[in-house]
């Protein structure tokens, strides 16, 4: 046999083992939603791809719905999840109306006296500065002195915005909504998350935008919980350490990102 043909059967190998232990990996999940009956009822805001964002056929997917039915199939419960706004989101949670809430909260101080937090399981590497194509760039924090703004209400970029001294603050309820104000001309610049701009600008948004400069960031986004239920805070702090290790985490990354998103260090 040549050295050729015994790559390639190599190959072939690889790939047959790799389908066998995702379609084992899969099975493993269906079995244990389905164990005892539980379903946990999640909040969130599905409008911010890639994180969550209704498809073209009025399905709930993205990153975190991925990692959102991951973990409830790790600690044997079905998912029920309610569409809401991102500002209602930990008044849901803190009224006992849902038993969690995830969409991109950044774990905050002030937040943490009203809900508990998972474990983190994304740190964003910064907030984005879009403008329209041909205007004067705001490449950094230093830049939004003096200049409109476009932020998203209620989000930890919105509040970093106003403290350095822009002319106004517009606060949008989406991103699309943003991206729009900075298209239409009604703001100078948009602020966003890292990965919300660049699937603007992958998805048709490059001819109109351009990602005209960066603001460092520490946020790390975290799984909002009710603070009278710690044995549901421990076994989703179970699942997610699970997730990261076995490669699961690694996976969703890759298919919504293209990148591994976190250290998990």
């Amino acid at each position: 046999m040549n050295k050729k043909l015994k790559t390639v059967m190599a190959a072939v190998i690889l790939m047959g083992v790799m389908a066998m232990v995702e379609g084992c990996g899969g099975n493993r999940a269906e079995s244990q939603a389905a164990s005892d009956g539980r379903t946990l009822k999640v909040a969130t805001e599905a409008a911010y791809p890639p994180f969550r964002y209704m498809d073209q056929d009025k399905h709930m997917v993205g990153f975190e719905i991925d990692l959102l039915k991951e973990v409830a199939s790790r600690i044997g419960a079905d998912v029920e999840i309610k569409d809401m706004p991102f500002d209602r989101l930990l008044d849901a949670v803190e009224e006992k109306k849902v038993d969690a809430a995830i969409g991109a909260i950044t774990i905050t101080e002030e937040r943490s006296k009203k809900v508990a937090f998972s474990d983190s399981y994304y740190k964003l590497s910064g907030y984005s500065l879009l403008v329209i194509k041909g205007n004067p760039p705001v490449r950094n924090e230093e830049e939004l002195a003096g200049r409109i703004v476009a932020a998203k209400r209620g989000s930890t970029s919105e509040a970093r915005a106003k403290t350095l001294h822009p002319k106004k603050i517009v606060s949008m309820d989406h991103y699309s909504d943003i991206f729009k104000a900075v298209e239409s001309g009604e703001v100078d610049v948009g602020i966003t998350g890292d990965q919300a701009a660049v699937y603007e600008l992958e998805h048709g948004g490059s001819g109109r935008l351009v990602l005209s400069g960066t603001i460092p960031a520490d946020d790390h986004f975290a799984i909002a919980l009710s603070k009278e239920n710690p044995g549901l805070r421990e076994e989703i702090n179970q699942a997610l350490k699970s997730i990261m290790d076995d490669g699961t985490y690694d996976r969703l990354t890759n298919k919504w990102f293209f990148a591994r998103a976190v250290d998990k260090e």
